[in-house]
């Protein structure tokens, strides 16, 4: 079985993972580069190893950046890489359905199908919300069919025991959704398609 802490800080390790997920992860980055206000407090809700606090404060210094990561391990390496990269971010052991005692942040951000990780995903965005004036969620859309799915999951070391609808049931891991329009418009926020699915700004 593959290490929690193996598996998410593969998914930042952009030349081995599948084209379009790379462009997705780097679109990601350049909305919120162009859309977040100078000097904005941000609260990045699953900051795994730090490589996309570290990326989004390269092409945005302003920003005031927090990460809030469930896994104790990857607090402790994310602090060490933004520690090297000489950049200062706050990055917090908790969980978001349960989150320790947090200020209220200008954005909350969950990028790159974190959502989609996340078994109480509902609870997720209401705490979001009660976090943040600005919720912003991509997910994984149509766009990642189960081809590449497949191409995908087997480049962090996952592998897909089956697949129910938009559930991609992992052996020795857990469950990971995709996303439907329909399932993205019912969050009420402003859509814009990526790469393999859908970047959803909610205003609060």
């Amino acid at each position: 079985m593959p290490s929690l802490k193996d598996v998410y800080v593969n998914c930042d390790v952009l030349e081995n993972i599948p084209k379009p997920n790379r462009d997705n992860w780097l679109k990601e980055i350049d909305l919120l580069r162009l859309m977040l206000p100078k000097n904005a407090r941000v609260l990045q809700v699953g900051s795994m190893d730090g490589a996309r606090a570290i990326r989004l404060l390269e092409v945005r210094p302003d920003l005031k950046i927090t990460g809030l990561e469930i896994e104790a391990s990857l607090v402790e390496l994310a602090k060490q890489k933004i520690a090297i990269a000489g950049l200062c971010v706050n990055f917090i052991h908790g969980d978001i359905t349960n989150p320790p005692a947090l200020p209220h942040f200008d954005y909350v951000i969950c990028l790159n199908n974190t959502l989609g990780y996340i078994p109480e995903q509902d609870k997720s965005i209401a705490k979001m919300k009660e976090l943040g004036k600005v919720i912003i969620i991509s997910v994984y859309g149509e766009e990642f069919d189960n081809g590449l799915a497949q191409e995908y999951f087997k480049s962090i070391n996952l592998k897909i025991n089956c697949i129910k609808n938009d559930s991609f049931i992992m052996e020795d891991f857990t469950a990971i959704k995709r996303y439907s329009k329909k399932e993205v418009e019912s969050w009420g926020g402003k859509i814009i398609k990526t790469p393999v699915g859908y970047f959803s700004i909610i205003p609060n």
